[in-house]
């Protein structure tokens, strides 16, 4: 499982989680597409987010304007 947090413009600050294999890739198989589940304390429910296999090396900002957009 691999996590990341990110700060959006509201300055919320959103948690994000992946269930990928520990035995492939740290941030899920390459090539292939990760799903994240964010949560931050404002917003009651997860936000569930399809992204990149890179999603680890995507910028911030890149990254918290797809979850604000999925929220």
């Amino acid at each position: 499982m691999s996590q990341r947090t990110v700060k959006d413009k509201q300055g919320r600050v959103w948690t994000c989680t992946t269930t990928a294999d520990p035995k492939k890739e740290e941030g899920g198989p390459l090539g292939r597409d990760v799903k994240l589940v964010c949560s931050t304390p404002s917003v009651p429910a997860p936000v569930t987010v399809t992204v990149g296999w890179g999603w680890e090396k995507m910028s911030e900002n890149g990254l918290a304007r797809l979850i604000v957009a999925a929220a």
